[in-house]
């Protein structure tokens, strides 16, 4: 028997408010949902989706991620228009072969594999800080061009940071370290509350950062470190959970797995029928709850369990 090796099924945002409206008969299976349905449909769908991650059904937006540290920061702008934090597969770490001197804009460095024209790029200055920049047309043999130049002298050897995009803000940190140039990581401590990290007394010692907290803010959000950094070479890596995406087009696909389809159109047309008034039928009430938690099951959290003698 012949198989269609493809494994790449999805919905879009218009398919999904479209199949829920035929579970409450809405809409006929023969049509499809005219511009007021699809403009509701749209509105729930995305509320009721972000709700679900309150409820931590959302294990696949888990990504390893990493966060350039600045010297003597105490904080950071986690988001799309934050600090420099990415994917932690898009990062690219090489060093100057060359002096460059303040002003420079014409980098000579060890490799430019992973390095795009318009990426951010954050070169190691002399004075122990990151200059952050984005390159300018695309690498060439040995030679990185960037936009602006350095703001100070870096010297042969001082390593070279880049990649290409910052991530969405993230709503969690499951597990945190700090990375050095030889890739060793030293696991760094998550608080669990604002006021547990204001405890520490001294904010602005310097060091390698031991402690965390995350405070997931509206637009970016923010991430308090302790001691602040005093080695911007060495580099915050985390797995968070990162906020799911909005549907904001028809086209757009879901941000979930094929296999959560089916509870997201059931519980759908859930959150629809009151917008028609409608009594929900006892099909999809059923229907929803059973797609649901068998969802939730098995993308639940799987917290560590721990056996010791009695």
């Amino acid at each position: 028997m012949a198989t269609s090796g493809s494994t790449d099924f999805s919905l879009n945002r218009d398919q999904i408010i479209t199949a829920a409206l035929r579970k409450l008969r809405v809409v006929d299976p023969a049509n499809t949902a005219d511009a007021n349905d699809i403009t509701t449909g749209a509105q729930m769908l995305n509320l009721m989706i972000k709700e679900w991650q309150l409820d931590g059904v959302s294990m696949w937006l888990d990504v390893e991620c990493l966060l350039h540290l600045e010297k003597d920061a105490q904080s950071y702008s986690l988001g799309s228009s934050g600090d420099n934090f990415c994917l932690l597969s898009d990062a690219v770490k090489t060093t100057l072969t060359a002096d460059v001197a303040a002003s420079g804009t014409a980098l000579t460095v060890d490799s430019i594999t992973g390095i795009s024209d318009g990426d951010y790029i954050g070169i190691e200055l002399d004075s122990g800080s990151l200059h952050w920049d984005t390159v300018s047309g695309a690498p060439s043999g040995s030679t990185v061009n960037i936009t602006t130049g350095l703001a100070s002298a870096a010297s042969s050897d001082n390593y070279v940071f880049a990649y290409t995009n910052k991530i969405a803000r993230p709503v969690e940190i499951m597990e945190a370290r700090l990375r050095d140039t030889d890739n060793v990581d030293t696991p760094v401590a998550i608080e669990k509350s604002l006021e547990q990290f204001m405890s520490i007394t001294d904010k602005t010692a310097e060091g390698d950062v031991t402690d965390i907290y995350l405070s997931p803010t509206i637009t970016n959000s923010l991430l308090y470190t302790y001691p602040v950094c005093s080695d911007v070479t060495k580099r915050l890596i985390m797995t968070v959970r990162r906020v799911i995406e909005d549907f904001d087009r028809s086209s757009d696909d879901a941000d979930l797995p094929a296999e959560c389809l089916a509870a997201v159109i059931w519980n759908l047309a859930l959150w629809l029928a009151p917008e028609y008034s409608m009594q929900t039928p006892p099909d999809v009430v059923r229907r929803a709850s059973i797609s649901y938690n068998q969802m939730k099951n098995f993308y639940k959290n799987r917290d560590s369990v721990f056996l010791q003698p009695g």
